[in-house]
């Protein structure tokens, strides 16, 4: 389960809307406001007890498909709504009541599962939940939003595209197909290949087909709306008969995590090393292609016996570094934060040789 990040902006307002994914798990707190609600949520609220307090969502998927909504535990009495607008400008879209109301619902408190009516949403339009309780109410909720990519007709959408660039007949052929980490279905992906002599290129696709009659050692860069970024570096290709390669990735719902390899610092400083320079462009680009995620930047060292405290500044100066990179490189610092661990999260608790103790001398990312 995922607290919103840091719940620091004002998310009572549309305009401070956080952006959510589907099919995770959310607890979310209410912030206290103490006023009834004069525009009556804008106009869209049936009842005249709206009230200021209010926690707004938004979604925007890439495909058209089926929404579920499920409350499974809240403290207090809620209103629901669902907004249907533009995905430009949508807050004045809301406020100039120029949205569709697809949905409103009112419920009592409850500790119970409590399930909402499936939604069909189309693609190309941004999707904001209200949540509206009682004045001056700080408690929680939980809510998932569930999400299914389906066509009107109610089919499934699979995200494949296949590219057969093998074109020589009888030569051997490698096979590279993206596919969703838990759904095992196929993802559209911008797969970029180098030190791969005739095979070198961005392509896109699902299922990549190439002849290839080489042993390659290939850098291989794979990037999907909605995963984390994979990159595969000397990746050995074997050109004497048909290779298939299968990428896993990992979709990014909240509070998951992923390493950055290849981050190094000077060591006992953070001190970025140059070397780390092609890395830190790959993780700058992730964010501008999810740009509806923040990101928590975690560093770890590897250190002897209890954690201490210049072990957590250093691991968190290290984050911070890192985080300096990416706002000067144009990615807003309001999805962004650091934290320092210390050695209080080992990878290996008593590593054994100089491979252990690099793995626990590292930099995550969580999704927040």
């Amino acid at each position: 389960m995922t607290n919103l990040w840091g719940q620091k902006s004002d998310y009572a307002n549309c305009s401070g809307s956080v952006s959510i994914s589907a099919n995770a798990l959310y607890r979310l707190n209410f912030l206290g406001k103490s006023k009834h609600d004069q525009s009556n949520l804008y106009g869209y609220a049936k009842e005249d007890s709206a009230t200021t307090n209010t926690i707004w969502l938004n979604f925007s998927p890439v495909t058209s498909g089926d929404l579920s909504l499920q409350i499974l535990g809240c403290h207090t009495p809620l209103s629901i709504y669902i907004l249907d607008c533009p995905t430009e400008n949508s807050c004045d879209k809301i406020e100039d009541k120029e949205a569709n109301l697809l949905f409103h619902e009112s419920i009592l408190a409850t500790n119970l599962t409590t399930k909402f009516s499936h939604l069909f949403l189309p693609e190309g339009r941004s999707y904001y939940f209200a949540f509206n309780t009682k004045k001056n109410s700080k408690d929680s909720l939980v809510v998932k939003l569930g999400f299914e990519a389906k066509t009107e007709a109610g089919d499934k959408i699979v995200d494949s595209v296949l590219l057969d660039l093998a074109h020589i007949y009888g030569a051997p052929i490698y096979h590279l197909i993206i596919i969703d980490e838990q759904s095992k279905m196929p993802v559209s992906a911008r797969i970029y290949l180098s030190e791969a002599g005739s095979l070198d290129g961005t392509y896109r696709a699902s299922h990549l087909y190439l002849n290839n009659t080489k042993k390659l050692k290939a850098t291989i860069r794979i990037d999907a709306q909605g995963y984390f970024s994979k990159d595969l570096t000397l990746h050995k290709i074997d050109g004497s008969h048909d290779t298939f390669d299968t990428i896993v990735l990992t979709s990014l719902s909240k509070g998951s995590t992923a390493k950055l390899d290849d981050i190094n610092f000077v060591g006992g400083l953070a001190i970025i090393l140059d070397e780390s320079m092609p890395k830190l462009k790959r993780l700058k680009d992730f964010l501008v292609l999810n740009g509806g995620i923040a990101i928590e930047i975690q560093g770890h060292v590897n250190g002897e016996g209890k954690n201490n405290l210049s072990a957590q500044r250093l691991s968190k100066k290290r984050a911070e570094k890192i985080m300096r990179y990416l706002i000067d490189n144009g990615v807003n610092a309001r999805r962004l934060s650091a934290v320092g661990f210390g050695n209080t999260k080992p990878v290996f608790t008593d590593p054994k040789d100089d491979n252990e103790r690099e793995a626990n001398r590292r930099v995550e990312i969580q999704i927040n």
